[in-house]
């Protein structure tokens, strides 16, 4: 059976993946998987205008529809219409990275995905509170949501930890709903590198992310709807590392789930020529390696994105700086530190971080489960993306067992 990778944009794995993970969004309102395919088909294979053109129009359209259904009292319709404007602005906005500080067109797209999640939000049967965490001499963006029905007793609470490109929007559009329905309170943040705290604060990726996830829990334990004994920590893609990395050194959560798992984030950067690309940063080839990252940037648009964002996340400015900076997202050498129970995921196809959640499960010493979705599924891509609810129903299915049946 061949990979999804391949099927919408044969020639571009890049479009293909982001199309499924929009499309991944239709499990929660998001997304319509027709409307989604006709926006691929009118897109020449590595068009980014085209991508970013269709994807806008199409997300222009859902609030024109949104709008139309509220005036009609039709808020159901009005949400998941808001709800797929958003998912589809941050798709359109996805590949526009030479210079998203002073990008325009990048700042109105990412400030219309996050209003029209908040929209949608107003819509949803659930309690949504915007939230400042105190961060160093600063404040983190998040959102806290509780089921509208306030419980007598303190809930379960999920503190979801984006990756690479995320927002705390759409980390919250991937989980929550199916979270929330089984009574769970869940947290999800930008920290340095990510959404908010990026783009309006400057803050940059750092590879000690205890630093992050410690201000995080002390805030969320002060929160009168949390029941301390029952957090969980879950990181998504890059977070599969950052979340790795700070339940080594903070171990107040019961649970930890990784999707997927990584144990060593900078083999992304290196997986095509891994031990020459070691060899030449080693010995300061800087211009070589430079001059080789642009010549496969021109032709493949995965790598491109890839290296236009790191640049970007990691406030560097080239891609051996960059290069250099993912080497230090690794948890060798402390990765036995981690006690608490993981759920390390896995995409078999994963075209981003393949073996790392083999790789840090072997390593990992306290209690672990692995779990690997598969291809029959159609969950066999990097972080299972246009499989969400049957993601959903394994991470939900290992937290009701681990926290209520335990």
């Amino acid at each position: 059976m061949p990979s999804l990778i391949n099927y919408l944009f044969p020639r571009n794995p890049s479009f293909t993946f982001e199309a499924l993970r929009a499309i991944g969004y239709a499990s929660f309102g998001a997304a319509d998987v027709a409307e989604v395919l006709s926006i691929c088909s009118r897109i020449p294979s590595g068009d980014e205008s085209g991508w970013l053109q269709e994807w806008r129009k199409a997300a222009d359209r859902a609030v024109t529809n949104a709008q139309n259904s509220l005036a009609k009292g039709n808020t159901s319709g009005a949400r998941d219409a808001f709800l797929r404007a958003s998912n589809y602005y941050r798709t359109a906005e996805f590949y526009r990275r030479e210079n998203p500080f002073d990008d325009d067109v990048s700042k109105e797209l990412a400030e219309l995905s996050s209003a029209m999640f908040f929209a949608g939000a107003e819509l949803m049967p659930w309690t949504l509170e915007k939230v400042n965490i105190p961060y160093q001499t600063t404040t983190l963006p998040g959102i806290f949501i509780r089921p509208k029905a306030k419980s007598s007793r303190p809930a379960a609470t999920v503190i979801v930890n984006g990756g690479y490109d995320s927002t705390k929007e759409e980390v919250g559009l991937s989980c929550a709903a199916s979270m929330l329905e089984l009574g769970f309170n869940v947290l999800c943040f930008d920290g340095p590198g990510q959404g908010d705290a990026l783009r309006q604060q400057k803050l940059v990726f750092r590879y000690d992310w205890e630093k992050v996830v410690t201000p995080v829990i002390d805030y969320v334990i002060t929160h009168p709807d949390v029941d301390q004994s029952k957090i969980v920590l879950y990181g998504m893609s890059m977070g599969g590392y950052l979340v790795a990395r700070a339940a080594a050194f903070e171990h107040r959560a019961a649970a930890i789930v990784l999707n997927d798992g990584v144990y060593d984030f900078g083999s992304a950067f290196r997986r095509e020529s891994p031990a020459l690309a070691k060899l030449l940063i080693r010995y300061g080839w800087d211009t070589t390696v430079n001059r080789f990252l642009e010549l496969k940037m021109r032709w493949n648009t995965g790598i491109k994105w890839a290296v236009l964002n790191g640049k970007w996340v990691f406030g560097v400015s080239s891609g051996v700086d960059m290069m250099r900076k993912t080497d230090e997202y690794t948890l060798e050498g402390i990765v036995e530190n981690i006690k608490t129970p993981v759920l390390v995921l896995d995409a078999p196809d994963d075209h981003f971080l393949a073996g790392q959640p083999e790789e840090l499960y072997k390593r990992l010493k306290c209690e672990k489960t692995f779990v690997q979705l598969t291809r029959e599924e159609g969950a066999s891509l990097h972080c299972h993306c246009g499989s969400f609810a049957r993601l959903s129903q394994v991470i939900c299915d290992y937290l009701m067992e681990r926290l209520f049946q335990s």
